[in-house]
């Protein structure tokens, strides 16, 4: 079962280590830049709020900001985002391929073997070789 901590461990073997480390400091950081420059926006909270809709890209219009700052602010955490969201994405599925692949490529090897060693197999051993081949058909 694929678990949500195999993400973090598969970001570190991809080396991404530091570029999610430099993705989280930038987003702290503009939500601070935010919360100091715009005033209308409420609480620190608020702010790590505001910047999580323009990180995801869901945008639900509750906290509004109308200063150009504030809006230059989300539109770089946005265009980062989006990036850092990518590359993560395509680690992962990447990721995924590579087990896939190499389960097959055992199964392929197991059965080769077994093809080549026919004479020394049981009944029981020769149906299972038989339901594997009709299942890759």
């Amino acid at each position: 079962m694929f678990r949500l901590r195999m993400i973090g461990k598969i970001i570190r073997q991809a080396g991404l280590g530091h570029v999610t480390i430099v993705f989280f400091a930038l987003f702290l950081l503009c939500a601070a830049g935010i919360k100091i420059t715009c005033p209308e926006i409420g609480t620190i909270g608020d702010s790590l709020w505001l910047c999580f809709q323009s990180m995801t890209t869901i945008g639900f219009g509750d906290l509004p900001t109308y200063r150009p700052i504030c809006r230059a602010i989300l539109v770089f955490l946005s265009l980062v985002s989006v990036f850092y969201l990518a590359v993560v994405t395509g680690v992962v599925v990447a990721y995924c391929n590579q087990l896939i692949q190499a389960e097959s490529k055992d199964s392929v090897v197991k059965l080769a073997y077994d093809l080549e060693h026919l004479d020394e197999l049981s009944k029981e051993e020769l149906r299972e070789i038989s339901r594997r081949v009709k299942e890759h058909r």
